[in-house]
């Protein structure tokens, strides 16, 4: 599907974290139809559903939790967020509260929008198109950087017998 996107929006944010989000937003929405069809909440033809957007904001950030939580990544955990399980029981529990307290509604999607922000700060952009797959980018501390480097000259330090021969093709 093609998207029409606002002059400021394409000035502002490069075009692949756009696309990024994008695809991301037309897949947590195809997710949470299916979740919703085979939990039988689905409408049919003739009857209509209202659920509240951030709800289904909400859902659809529970789903690529879970997602993620199949392939072995935690990084919405290590970012202070819920577990998938966790954070869907706080959906269905914001639900619950909406009937006694509808205002408490105004916090819908505040998990959606922390998601979105794991994914695009923690996550290759280009993963997802190009490769078919979710793929974290490390973060590692500068004590794991040093201790990389270490490693890496250490394995190397036989390798040239001078600072000449490091620069001369290699």
């Amino acid at each position: 599907m093609a998207l029409d996107f606002s002059p400021e929006v394409v000035r502002e944010y490069p075009s692949e974290l756009i696309q990024f989000v994008a695809d991301g937003a037309s897949q947590d929405a195809a997710d949470v139809a299916e979740l919703l069809t085979r939990a039988g909440v689905a409408p049919g033809p003739d009857r209509t559903i209202g659920i509240p957007p951030g709800i289904l904001l909400d859902l659809g950030a529970v789903v690529r939790l879970r997602r993620w939580e199949k392939a072995g990544i935690y990084a919405h955990l290590e970012e202070g967020l819920l577990s998938a399980s966790a954070a869907f029981r706080s959906v269905i529990d914001m639900l619950t509260t909406a009937g006694e307290e509808p205002n408490s509604l105004a916090l819908a999607g505040g998990l959606a929008s922390r998601v979105l922000g794991v994914r695009v700060l923690r996550f290759s952009w280009a993963g997802p198109s190009e490769l078919d797959a979710e793929i974290l980018l490390d973060t590692p501390t500068e004590e794991d950087f040093i201790d990389i480097l270490a490693k890496f000259l250490w394995a190397n330090c036989g390798r040239f017998t001078s600072t000449s021969e490091m620069t001369d093709g290699e």
